[in-house]
């Protein structure tokens, strides 16, 4: 199952980068027709959540300061791309994301996955620590890259070529 939850994972990554490879930092963080969360916001939230996840693993969290503020999930989106990293910080950091949770997933024992979720609140959405790393690693992320095609298309740009 790992490795099909690694290819999936792969091509989120392959996504996203095609998502945003011809956005200008002007237009990373444009909100057309009132959508909020725009390609600088989606993008730090993804990196806020695997960090996320790394803490939940007892992995190091080394997110970059103020950016879990700026990310975290209800935290508002902001039009001003001078509020938000470079899109090749972004990448940059979402790619190194990519690659400890690609490394480290193989590695990760299923009792490990198996354990209650520690945060009460969380439980009943994911019971396990597994049932989270897998959504975070899949399903979360789709869903905000579909939030930036969609933006795509609400810009004018088209398709992710």
């Amino acid at each position: 199952m790992t490795n099909h939850i690694l290819r999936t994972f792969r091509l989120d990554l392959m996504l996203a980068e095609l998502l945003v490879k011809d956005l200008t930092a002007e237009q990373m963080t444009q909100q057309p027709h009132s959508l909020i969360n725009h390609p600088a916001w989606s993008l730090g939230h993804l990196i806020n959540s695997a960090h996320g996840v790394f803490q939940l693993l007892g992995m190091e969290s080394n997110l970059p300061e103020g950016w879990s503020d700026k990310f975290k999930a209800g935290a508002p989106p902001n039009p001003d791309p001078a509020q938000y990293p470079s899109k090749e910080e972004l990448l940059e950091e979402f790619r190194s994301c990519h690659d400890r949770m690609s490394q480290a997933l193989p590695d990760i024992s299923p009792e490990t996955l198996a354990q209650e979720h520690p945060n009460e609140r969380t439980r009943p959405y994911f019971p396990t620590i597994g049932d989270h790393v897998v959504y975070i690693m899949t399903a979360h992320e789709m869903d905000h890259l579909g939030q930036v095609a969609a933006w795509r298309r609400a810009m004018g740009l088209g398709p992710a070529k």
